[in-house]
């Protein structure tokens, strides 16, 4: 019994004492004229789902969760949202070429449509995340015609 009380405290310990490491999450920082919510290819109930299904790791305008703040949650939280930016950052639109623009929009038209985004881990707190079949259409021609205006 002495043994197992021992334990306890020292993962207590260890959980207060992981709490003091930096988690590096980034800045949330607010939306500006850099962002694809400000161009003029945004609008509606596609830009609504994508703010709950894709900003926390694809923007700087991320809605911290309350584990945010908690080692060892914060540290894959943070590297999520780092990884998530490094392939697209939504607050970064105008900074893209209008080649890569196009690939990115192509890429999500992909990774939504086939169900690998939003992360099943995400989902699973955060449900009015998930895509359903009328959503995903709009998106895809929301794309579309996203790629045809860039195109012009």
């Amino acid at each position: 019994m002495k043994a197992v009380k021992k334990i306890l405290i020292a993962l207590a310990v260890l959980f207060i004492a992981i709490q003091f490491i930096p988690s590096g999450i980034p800045e949330n920082n607010s939306e500006d004229k850099n962002s694809i919510a400000h161009s003029n290819l945004m609008a509606g109930p596609v830009l609504e789902q994508m703010r709950k299904s894709c900003f926390d790791c694809h923007s700087n305008q991320v809605q911290f969760p309350w584990y945010s703040k908690m080692a060892p949650s914060s540290w894959l939280l943070a590297n999520h949202i780092r990884e998530g930016k490094s392939h697209l950052n939504f607050s970064e639109w105008e900074a893209y070429s209008n080649r890569e623009k196009i690939g990115l929009l192509e890429d999500i038209k992909d990774e939504v449509g086939s169900g690998k985004m939003p992360l099943k881990s995400y989902l699973l707190i955060h449900r009015d995340a998930k895509w359903n079949a009328e959503e995903i259409s709009a998106l895809v021609k929301w794309a579309e015609e996203a790629a045809a205006k860039i195109m012009e």
